[in-house]
């Protein structure tokens, strides 16, 4: 049931955490997920456990499976931002994967399970960047926070294309430094 609930933390945000969308997803009667997380808190705290651990692990094998070359720095930054938030990446990132993962950071029992993977991501960016030809670049935490920031003011001006928008910012940088 926890990945199930990470799952559709990652693919929906936290409004699709609910005792009954938890059981649907996990094919489990309604009634399991309200005995194994009692409150909703814990449910959200198991949710945003998992949905990290997915994150890293498919940052992870993303990395991993990229083939080294070198290549324009929009093409990696594409593949920087593509490795941050994986499994899955598209412009609703904002709504699905930053909002969820500030409101986790506003709260702090879960802050801690948001730290927990992220040296496991950071290392995933850092093959990505080795790989694309960027090993130069050694601040991979200040990458990733160029990144947020990037994809956060992008929809925050209205931007509809906030990938393509934040890849133009993280080339940049790549150019400066790699």
């Amino acid at each position: 049931m926890a990945d199930a609930a990470g799952r559709l933390l990652i693919e929906e945000g936290f409004e699709a955490i609910t005792h009954r969308r938890v059981a649907d997803a996990a094919s489990v009667p309604q009634g399991s997920a309200s005995y194994y997380f009692p409150s909703r808190a814990a449910l959200v705290a198991a949710s945003v456990r998992a949905a990290e651990g997915l994150r890293a692990a498919s940052a992870e094998t993303f990395s991993r499976s990229l083939e080294p070359g070198r290549r324009s720095s929009p093409e990696a930054a594409e593949l920087v931002i593509r490795t941050l938030f994986a499994p899955r990446v598209d412009d609703r990132v904002v709504a699905t994967r930053l909002d969820p993962m500030l409101t986790a950071l506003r709260d702090p029992a879960l802050r801690p399970l948001m730290a927990e993977h992220r040296p496991r991501l950071l290392g995933s960016v850092r093959r990505t960047l080795e790989a694309s030809g960027y090993a130069t670049v050694t601040d991979v935490d200040l990458v990733a926070h160029l990144v947020d920031a990037s994809l956060l003011t992008a929809a925050a001006t209205g931007e509809e294309q906030v990938i393509r928008r934040a890849a133009a910012v993280l080339a940049r940088y790549l150019d400066a430094v790699g």
